[in-house]
C-alpha cells in the first residue's frame, strides 16, 4: 500500500477515515481536481472493512431511497471495475432469498411485490428451483427471490483499489496519524489537529465509520451513529459449489430486528445468515446483529447460534471446517440511512458515516455527493433525506 511519509502543512479537503467510505470520497474529490490529503489513525481497510462480508445487494434495501442508492452505487462500481482494470473481484452473480417457513415466505413475497413495485429485477422461485439454482440449500427451503443484478465484491481489494486510484490522483494518504483536534472560529474550520502535526484546512469530511461521533466532538458536535456488532466466519477453500449470495429470510427479519433496537438501546442479538463462495474457494458466513458498544470479540452463543441457522439452511455443508471466526463494528443510524452532509452551524465538516453494513455497495455513490457538495454541484434531492439536521442534535 503507497503511503505519505508525513503530513502535508495544508489540504483543499481533510478526509479522516481509511475504510471504503473514506477512501471512495478521497478519491472522487481527488479526481475532480481537488487537493485531498486522507488521515486514518491505523491503517488503511484495519476498521469495519476488514470485518466486510463480501456482497453488494440490492433486493435486501427495504427503504425506496435506500434502494435508489444503492442502484446508482452499483452503477458506478460498474464503472469503476472498468475504470481499475479489474482490479478487484466483483461479479454480478445474483442473490437468493431463501424463506424456510410459511411466516417467512410470506415476508419473501412481501418484498417481491414491493422490490417490483420500486423497478426491481426480482422474481419468486419454489424450493426445487431454489435448490437447482444453488445446490447448498436443503429440503427446508420452500420457496425464495432471485435477484440477478447483486453481486459480490472482495471488500479489501475493493479499498486498496480505491485508495490507490486517490493516490494516483494526488491524495496523501497519512496511515498512523490520528486527529486530536480540529481548531475552527465560529462557523469556520481553520485546521486539523493531528499525532503528527498541524494540518491547514478548511473543509473536514468525517469518514470514521463507527468513530464518527468521536470525531465530531472533537468538533464540538453531535452525531447519532453507534456500533453494531456482526460475528462472521470464514471456512476452508473447497470447490465450487454455489455462485452469488444466498441470504435467509431470517436476515431481512434481523434487519427489521436491528432496527428497533438501535432506536430503543436494546442490547438484543439478532441472527440471520447471508452466505458467499469466494472467488478462491472459502465461504464467508454471516452474520449476528449485536449493540455491543466497541466490543469486537467473538462469542460462543453468537458464533454457535450463526452454525446453527447455517445447517438448517445449507445442510450439505455439515463437514464445512471453519478456519476464523471474526467480529466487525457496522456505523449505524436509528433510520438506517447513512449522514452525507455538512454539520448543522459547521458547514465546512461534512459526514459521510453511518452507512450500517452498506459501506460498500454505497461507497460509489457516497463519494459522488459528497463530491459535488464540496465542488459546489450538490445534489439536493439525493442529499435531502441523508442531511445531518433530521435527527434532533446539534
Amino acid at each position: 500500500m503507497i503511503k505519505g511519509n508525513g503530513i502535508p502543512a495544508s489540504a483543499d479537503v481533510v478526509v479522516v477515515g481509511g475504510g471504503v467510505v473514506g477512501v471512495a470520497v478521497a478519491y472522487t474529490l481527488a479526481r475532480a481536481g481537488v487537493q485531498v490529503c486522507l488521515l486514518e489513525r491505523n491503517d488503511i481497510g484495519s476498521g469495519t472493512s476488514s470485518a466486510a462480508a463480501a456482497a453488494a445487494l440490492l433486493q435486501t434495501k427495504t427503504s425506496a431511497v435506500k434502494l435508489a442508492l444503492a442502484r446508482e452505487s452499483l452503477a458506478l462500481l460498474d464503472e469503476l471495475y472498468e475504470e481499475f482494470d479489474h482490479g478487484f473481484e466483483y461479479a454480478h452473480s445474483g442473490s437468493l432469498l431463501a424463506a424456510c417457513s410459511e411466516a417467512e415466505l410470506r415476508v419473501v413475497q412481501d418484498m417481491i411485490a414491493r422490490l417490483q413495485g420500486m423497478g426491481l429485477a426480482v422474481h419468486k422461485v419454489d424450493g426445487v428451483e431454489a435448490r437447482a439454482m444453488m445446490p447448498v440449500l436443503g429440503p427446508t427451503v420452500i420457496g425464495a427471490s432471485f435477484s440477478p443484478d447483486d453481486a459480490c465484491i472482495n471488500p479489501l481489494e475493493l479499498v486498496l483499489a480505491y485508495a490507490e486510484a486517490a493516490h494516483r490522483h494526488g491524495t496523501m494518504l497519512c496511515t498512523a496519524t490520528a486527529v486530536t483536534g480540529i481548531e475552527r472560529q465560529g462557523e469556520r474550520i481553520l485546521s486539523v489537529e493531528t499525532t503528527r502535526g498541524r494540518l491547514r484546512t478548511s473543509t473536514v469530511v468525517n469518514a470514521a465509520g463507527v468513530w464518527a461521533p468521536q470525531l465530531a466532538q472533537i468538533a464540538g458536535l453531535e452525531l447519532p451513529v453507534v456500533p453494531l456488532k456482526g460475528e462472521l466466519m470464514i471456512s476452508e477453500v473447497m470447490p465450487p459449489m454455489m455462485r452469488g449470495t444466498l441470504i435467509s429470510a431470517r436476515y431481512l427479519l434481523s434487519k427489521a430486528n436491528t432496527g428497533a433496537t438501535a432506536a430503543e438501546g436494546s442490547p438484543k442479538r439478532t441472527v440471520g445468515i447471508t452466505l458467499v463462495q469466494v472467488a478462491r474457494g472459502n465461504f464467508l458466513v454471516g452474520a449476528t446483529r449485536e449493540q455491543a458498544g466497541y466490543d469486537r470479540r467473538s462469542s460462543f452463543g453468537g458464533i454457535s447460534e450463526l452454525g446453527r441457522l447455517l445447517l438448517d439452511i445449507a445442510p450439505s455443508l455439515a463437514n464445512l471446517r471453519i478456519l476464523r471466526a471474526y467480529a466487525g463494528l457496522r456505523p449505524l443510524t436509528a433510520d438506517m440511512l447513512p449522514v452525507v452532509g455538512p454539520a448543522p452551524g459547521l458547514p465546512g465538516f461534512i459526514a459521510a458515516a453511518g452507512h450500517g453494513g452498506d459501506g460498500l455497495i454505497l461507497s460509489a455513490i457516497t463519494g459522488k455527493l459528497v463530491a459535488g457538495l464540496i465542488i459546489g454541484k450538490p445534489d439536493q434531492a439525493r442529499l435531502a433525506p441523508l442531511a445531518w439536521d433530521r435527527f434532533s442534535v446539534r
